[in-house]
Parts: C-alpha cells; sequence; structure tokens
C-alpha cells in the first residue's frame, strides 16, 4: 500500500479531517522526521515543509493548491525570549522544521541584525518552537518577548508565509496527486462547515487560530511568496551553508 506522511501537530487537523481512502496509509511525524523519509522513498508523499522543494524541485511534484500557510501571523512558529532579539547571543533551532529554522535566522539577520550561535535547548537565551510546543510554551507565561515568524515575515514583504507543500516523490504513481488534492479538498470544506456550526466545540483561541492564523490553499501570493524565499535562501550562506540550520 502506498504511504502518505501527515506531520502529527494540530495544524494539519484541517487537511485530513475526513479522508476516507483505501488505497493510502497515513504515517505520521515530524516535519523533519517525514522529510527524511520522503527522501528515502520510505512514503510516497507527505505535507512536508516547504524548503525540501526549493531545495530540489526536481525530486518532487507539488499537490496544486494545497499548503499550509500563514496569512498575517502564524501563531504557532514562534521564538521566546528573555530579551529583545537584537541582544541575544544564542538561541535553540526546534530540529522539527527546516523551514522554520531558516525563517528564523533570515528574521534574526534581516530584522534585528543579529546572527546569534546555533546552540542545545540547555544552553540557549532563545527557543524557537513550533506547532503544539509552541502553543504550550506560550501558555507558560515564562518569556518576556514572544515573535510570531509569520507575522515579522508579512511585515518585511507583505506576503503569506508558506511553510508546509504535499509533496509527491516523481516517482510515484500520477494518480496520487489527484487523490491527495480531492481527499484533502474534501476534509477542508468539511472540518471549516463543521468549525462553523459549533461541531467541533473548540475554545475561542483555536477557532481563531484556524480562522485568522492559518490558510490551506496555495494562490499566485503563496507561489510569489516561496519564490521570494527561494532567492533569499540562494543568496545567503548562513541560511545554504549552516549545518545547524539545513538538518
Amino acid at each position: 500500500m502506498i504511504e502518505v506522511g501527515k506531520v502529527s501537530y494540530l495544524n494539519t487537523l484541517p487537511l485530513f479531517y475526513s479522508w476516507d481512502t483505501q488505497e493510502v496509509s497515513l504515517i505520521e511525524g515530524h516535519p523533519s522526521e517525514l522529510v527524511k523519509k520522503l527522501r528515502a522513498g520510505q512514503i510516497q508523499a507527505g505535507i512536508v515543509s516547504s524548503v525540501e522543494f526549493l531545495l530540489h524541485p526536481e525530486d518532487y511534484r507539488v499537490v496544486p493548491g494545497i499548503s499550509i500557510s500563514s496569512k498575517e501571523r502564524a501563531c504557532s512558529v514562534l521564538i521566546f525570549s528573555q530579551r529583545p532579539l537584537e541582544l541575544i547571543r544564542s538561541i535553540h533551532l526546534t530540529p522539527a522544521s527546516m523551514t522554520s529554522k531558516m525563517l528564523a535566522m533570515y528574521v534574526l539577520k534581516r530584522v534585528y541584525g543579529n546572527s546569534p550561535e546555533v546552540v542545545e535547548r540547555s544552553q540557549a537565551e532563545a527557543l524557537l518552537l513550533i506547532g503544539d510546543e509552541a502553543f504550550s510554551e506560550k501558555a507558560s507565561g515564562r518569556w518576556d518577548y514572544i515573535y510570531d515568524l509569520g507575522e515579522e515575515w508579512f511585515r518585511l514583504h507583505g506576503l503569506p508565509f508558506v511553510f508546509a507543500l504535499f509533496l509527491v516523490r516523481r516517482d510515484a504513481p500520477e494518480w496520487l496527486d489527484q487523490l491527495i488534492l480531492e481527499q484533502c479538498r474534501k476534509s477542508r470544506e468539511e472540518f471549516y462547515h463543521d468549525l462553523e456550526e459549533g461541531k467541533l466545540r473548540l475554545q475561542k483561541p483555536l477557532k481563531d487560530y484556524f480562522n485568522l492564523c492559518l490558510d490551506y490553499t496555495l494562490d499566485e501570493e503563496g507561489w510569489r511568496s516561496l519564490s521570494l524565499f527561494k532567492e533569499i535562501l540562494m543568496e545567503d550562506a548562513i541560511l545554504c551553508k549552516n549545518k545547524e540550520v539545513i538538518v
């Protein structure tokens, strides 16, 4: 059976809300774990970090019209610090997402004029966290400064930021792209219908997260944002050559 990667975070729920197919098996994991499996051919497709496609476009097909993107803010891709980012000397970057790590280093350099050392979590002055872990850390109230990377990108460029794409290996059967597209569209529509009707019983912060922060489409603005980020990656040696960032 064909295996398809599903990120085990709350933000993927709308894309997998009502999948109903016997033709594929869903494999859960962190974004970076799924990227490794996709590269190795252990899964044939997956919703993974957009940077994987930007750096290796020859290896994949992109399922059209599907992404996990921020609108004007991401709400779950956050840097936590006790000091302003221009003053920090070290940062821990979550190993869970290549895209978020590269965006963090770009924002630190471009906006705050800083290139802090990447260190282990126990030694860091600041933390980059994503997904459910970012939600939990924000709720702890331990941090004086919290920076939303989707918001930082939007302030700079006035564009959404595309964190994840649904990629299909080029050696996978072509019918897989259409199956994924149909399942994701159906799930997205049913999720937002049930959310609007109150069937999901989510608290207001989560409703706002899905309604105000996230976008699951991929339109012209999304492609413009991806193209811009690729230009940045190609130009910036720190992002492309720093092994701590791209692993």
